[in-house]
């Protein structure tokens, strides 16, 4: 099967718009000052990673921050955490402050120019005594794991996703199902797929990965289905030609494989998957 199934899910502009709940001139805003970037060599694909810094600054912008405020206070936060990402995610900390704060990856707030500010708010309650942790919601514990998945902090994302699994979308069991599918927990992240598409069954991408699974696990027939499934929606999805061919291949239908390589091959030329399908289609010539 072609790639892991967690690094596959990319967004174009509008999904990724979508996805964090920006009207597409807000985020074009936020390209143009560089404070998001497309994948190398793309324009219009971003990845999960920017997706998270997508999240946050989708926060920021309803807390009535300009693109031109964030750009200015990133700056500043990055007098003090090196790592842009990390920087912006910081940033949240400011949001009703009347000046750039920064919580630090290990919990610090920070001012620029390094110091250290006692946390009022964390230590506190109204009244003076110690206060309680604020109870999060299923999007909080979505958005929490979309920034651990992001930062690579698997366990963390997990067990996010996890506590947002009640009454959370098709996202939710999409991203936990990739993070068991990276700790080679192939029937945990299979049961995820699965809930995913019943709870939209219009999702490909849930559809393509559920084919994935299914066939690391033996279940032949069932990957065949569920690639189809993904195919029926997206008839133009590349990775999924290439997946159901790689599963017809090995239940030995090699016509059919060969239709789905070439289709993967008109879809998706360029990419560093393509040679390697010439070479399948070259030494399995029909012919």
């Amino acid at each position: 099967m072609k790639g892991e199934v967690g690094n596959e899910r990319t967004f174009t502009r509008a999904e990724l718009a979508e996805f964090c709940g920006l009207p597409g001139n807000v985020l074009k805003r936020f390209l143009d000052r560089e404070l998001l970037a497309p994948l190398r060599g793309s324009v219009d694909r971003f990845s999960f990673r920017a997706a998270g810094s997508a999240r946050v600054l989708a926060q920021l912008w309803r807390a009535g921050w300009t693109a031109a405020r964030i750009e200015r206070a990133l700056r500043l936060a990055r007098t003090v955490v090196a790592d842009s990402d990390e920087a912006l995610t910081g940033l949240l900390a400011s949001i009703g402050q009347r000046r750039v704060v920064v919580r630090a990856p290990d919990g610090r707030l920070l001012e620029p120019g390094g110091q250290l500010m006692f946390d009022f708010a964390a230590m506190t309650a109204n009244d003076g005594s110690a206060a309680l942790p604020r109870m999060r919601d299923t999007n909080d514990w979505f958005a929490i794991g979309v920034d651990a998945e992001a930062a690579g902090r698997l366990d963390d994302a997990i067990r996010a996703y996890e506590r947002a699994v009640p009454g959370g979308s098709a996202e939710v069991h999409f991203n936990l199902g990739n993070c068991y599918y990276q700790q080679r927990r192939r029937s945990e992240a299979g049961a995820q797929f699965v809930a995913a598409v019943g709870k939209a069954p219009d999702y490909a991408e849930a559809w393509n990965n559920l084919g994935i699974v299914r066939g690391e696990l033996g279940d032949r027939d069932g990957a065949l289905e569920a690639l189809r499934s993904a195919l029926e929606l997206v008839p133009h999805y590349a990775d999924a030609h290439y997946n159901l061919a790689e599963a017809l291949a090995v239940v030995g239908d090699m016509d059919g494989a060969r239709a789905h390589w070439r289709a993967y091959l008109t879809f998706d030329p360029n990419s560093r998957w393509a040679d390697q399908v010439r070479r399948r289609l070259q030494s399995n010539d029909g012919s």
